[in-house]
């Protein structure tokens, strides 16, 4: 896998010791009541043009967490799939449900493409971090291949459900789903509206120096935030940045003015983030407003899916109902 400009999520070091596992090798390519295969033809618009796909899938591959939360979400056993977040942190999401026995585990080292194809799937669902253009083009030659919908890297979760639903001729349940959520999000709003025009910084310390910092407020991770009423500090967005996060010098800890302040850390580093500079002086600690996240939840957030949002947020109410206040 290439880089960090490939995975969005925390930069850099986080999604480092994912692509340092993940080595996409190019050279040996080559249910209910709705799953029945069909005549049908659906034409899906997306982030490396467009695909077809006649009737209805029924041998899913799926690579990646928030396609993977998608169709398990849906009801589908995926034949095969990659779970990004299961590798980075090695273990299981707990918003994840279970998936069955027969599904084969892809193995993130070896020859992905060549893996996938043994399975003989009629549709691939591959995450825009790992369906760049090349192996896009790869997958395709194996089945019709949907990478992420949008040009970003994080695809807004809604847009994913509702077109898996329309594959799977499931738009009812996803019509479900995404209401589900919603409804979520709204009872949290109702019950604080003091969270009207508060703020979130969403930060990951991947090392002593290394403080990453969200700064694009149009960045698929904050949306939920912005649902909630929740917006980035000005000093925040105005700071120069590389894809909408910047890396902050922990000599600056006090340009982190939010109310809210997702404090998400590399293993073994939640202390030293208690412990850099000016970090008991800030606004969000002042109020109780620190949610401090593992390498797995962070990446939740900055992954949001139909089934990790609902954790996430259950995660940061009590956070939500402090700096309402």
């Amino acid at each position: 896998m290439k880089s960090g400009r490939t995975y969005s999520i925390w930069a850099r070091a986080a999604g480092a010791v994912l692509a340092g596992a993940m080595a996409f090798g190019l050279a040996a390519c080559g249910s209910d009541e709705d799953s029945a295969g069909g005549g049908d033809s659906l034409t899906i618009q997306h982030a490396r043009g467009e695909t077809t796909i006649d009737g209805t899938p029924e041998r899913i591959v799926v690579l990646g967490n928030q396609w993977l939360d998608t169709a398990l979400a849906l009801g589908v056993t995926p034949v095969g799939y990659l779970d990004n977040v299961a590798v980075l942190s090695k273990s299981t999401p707990p918003w994840q449900g279970p998936i069955a026995s027969s599904a084969k585990q892809i193995e993130a080292t070896g020859d992905i493409p060549e893996q996938v194809a043994a399975l003989e799937p009629d549709l691939i669902l591959a995450d825009t971090f790992i369906a760049d253009q090349p192996r896009y083009d790869a997958f395709s030659k194996i089945a019709p291949t949907l990478p992420g919908l949008s040009k970003e890297i994080v695809s807004p979760w809604q847009e994913l459900v509702t077109t898996l639903g329309k594959v799977l001729h499931k738009e009812d349940a996803a019509t479900a789903l995404i209401a589900g959520v919603d409804s979520k999000i709204t009872a949290i709003t109702q019950a604080n509206p003091g969270l009207k025009g508060k703020t979130f910084a969403s930060t990951w310390l991947g090392g002593p120096s290394q403080l990453m910092v969200l700064t694009d407020p149009n960045d698929g991770s904050g949306k939920v935030f912005g649902q909630l009423g929740l917006g980035i500090p000005q000093n925040l967005i105005a700071m120069p940045s590389s894809q909408g996060r910047v890396s902050l010098s922990p000599e600056r800890l006090d340009e982190l003015t939010s109310d809210l302040l997702l404090a998400g850390y590399t293993p073994g580093m939640e202390s030293k983030y208690r412990e850099l500079p000016g970090y008991a002086d800030l606004p969000s600690v002042r109020k109780g407003g620190v949610v401090f996240l593992s390498t797995q939840e962070i990446t939740a957030v900055n992954q949001p899916t139909v089934q990790s949002i609902p954790y996430i947020l259950d995660k940061l109410t009590p956070a939500l109902v402090n700096i309402s206040k």
